[in-house]
């Protein structure tokens, strides 16, 4: 997909929002329910009568809200994971649930200053917007890139750039050094495609699926992405701002 047709279908079918109202958030934690709770099981149904998949992380973090146009859905979510205040909670999930599997020889995570990195997570798209038999089984849409170029269909992941965009618009904006993930090998072999580099700092662990510790560094960013998402990236982020007006995070 060339650079127009891609911000063409962007502002076409998309935008995204940071999520800044409790109604708003709400529709995050129910995208989250469903992915997370009733498709893949990773977390508790019964811990989740409300229907809304919420942790103690939520109120210290940015939510960013993907909207598909045509039918006013929210179709996906992710979130950034800020640094704890001093007296709350005593790291981040990846410290909590996998820091074993981080080698510290590529990434030392107790020599870094707390206040300058923190986490992306929950990261999901309603399965009715990655339903294409090429897609793998994942919260968010991961094509075989192989399948889709021999059916001669569009191999471009517009739905998982945009929000992976999303979250280096966030990183930005946010001031931290360091964003750490827990994601699919795979998924990051795709968007390294895009220039979306992170990179992988220890072993593959079963943790919501087999997924291993990853980390990006703000000043590459911008460095490394490919010439037809520069301008995607602009657009993504004149949004999001947008979307803050005069409320301050």
């Amino acid at each position: 997909m060339d650079r127009e047709k891609i911000i063409s279908s962007y502002k076409q079918y998309f935008n995204v929002t940071y999520a800044t109202t409790k109604e708003q958030r709400m529709h995050a934690y129910h995208i989250r329910y469903q992915v997370y709770c009733k498709e893949f099981k990773y977390e508790r149904e019964e811990s989740c009568p409300d229907q809304l998949e919420q942790d103690e992380y939520d109120d210290q973090s940015f939510h960013c809200l993907l909207i598909h146009k045509p039918s006013e859905t929210v179709a996906g979510c992710v979130r950034l994971i800020k640094p704890s205040p001093k007296g709350e909670i005593s790291g981040l999930p990846f410290e909590h649930c996998c820091l074993e599997a981080v080698d510290k020889q590529k990434m030392d995570v107790s020599r870094l200053e707390r206040s300058s990195f923190g986490e992306i997570s929950r990261l999901a798209v309603l399965p009715a917007f990655r339903r294409r038999k090429a897609d793998g089984k994942s919260p968010i849409s991961i094509p075989d890139r192989q399948k889709l170029i021999a059916s001669g269909r569009d191999a471009f992941p517009l739905i998982s750039i945009i929000l992976s965009l999303g979250i280096l618009s966030m990183l930005l904006n946010s001031g931290l050094k360091y964003g750490f993930a827990m994601m699919e090998p795979r998924l990051t072999r795709m968007l390294r495609r895009y220039g979306i580099i992170f990179s992988q700092i220890g072993d593959v662990v079963n943790y919501h699926g087999m997924r291993g510790p990853f980390v990006i560094d703000r000043e590459v960013i911008l460095l490394n992405l490919s010439p037809e998402l520069h301008e995607l990236m602009g657009a993504i982020d004149s949004e999001l701002q947008s979307s803050l007006k005069s409320k301050k995070l």
